[in-house]
């Protein structure tokens, strides 16, 4: 797991929080993510991923017309399958950049900075009662499981049986040119777990709660 997680942006600045030293840290935005307020950022994400999953549609599309325009076959099968990984590393490369690019710059943040990243967050916004509950928690843990089981089911079952019609040199269908968006569910999964975990979130923000984060007015 990583030491600094994101936390959302404040005063048009990307906020962190070190989870080993409990320091609230500040660092300059990506431009991939130039706008104000976490709500925005968190919208941001999805056309980012959906960039990718159209991307890996085009390249099978490309394959298919030169390739065999009418029936499947197998040598298509590596690169349905190099489609589907570059929607998986395409979605975490350009989270990653959009979240930590500046990462590595990071000063002390001030409480002013940390609490409007808290509060423009939208993960936060969709909650009612704004504290970092112990019920929120498991909550999350469990819609993790989740995540991890039809990871478990897609992976076994899911992109196998999407590779039959190649094998069975069936007639070209339109519906897969989808098949690469096999490789959203996967960058999902990386990406609730070390990229943006809402379980480490939350627990951030209740160390907040708790009056334990460091900010840049203690140190001085």
């Amino acid at each position: 797991m990583r030491k600094i997680i994101y936390i959302g942006q404040g005063c048009q600045q990307s906020v962190y929080y070190n989870t080993r030293t409990r320091e609230a840290l500040v660092a300059d935005k990506s431009a991939l993510l130039n706008t104000e307020g976490a709500r925005k950022t968190n919208k941001a994400i999805i056309p980012l991923i959906l960039l990718f999953a159209l991307f890996g549609g085009g390249v099978g599309l490309a394959i298919f017309s030169f390739t065999s325009p009418f029936r499947l076959n197998e040598r298509m099968i590596p690169i349905i399958l190099l489609a589907i990984f570059l929607v998986f590393v395409g979605s975490i490369y350009m989270l990653e950049k959009a979240l930590y690019k500046n990462v590595r710059s990071t000063v002390l943040a001030n409480e002013e900075q940390f609490k409007a990243a808290v509060n423009g967050n939208l993960f936060w916004e969709g909650f009612s009662d704004k504290k970092a509950t112990l019920g929120k928690i498991f909550f999350f843990s469990f819609v993790i499981l989740v995540l991890l089981f039809c990871l478990g089911i897609v992976s076994l079952f899911g992109i196998p049986g999407m590779l039959i019609p190649y094998y069975n040199h069936e007639w070209f269908d339109l519906s897969l040119l989808f098949s690469p968006v096999a490789g959203v569910l996967p960058a999902v999964v990386v990406i609730a777990l070390f990229q943006n975990n809402p379980i480490r979130w939350l627990l951030a923000v209740r160390k907040y709660e708790q009056r334990k984060v460091i900010f840049r007015e203690e140190k001085n």
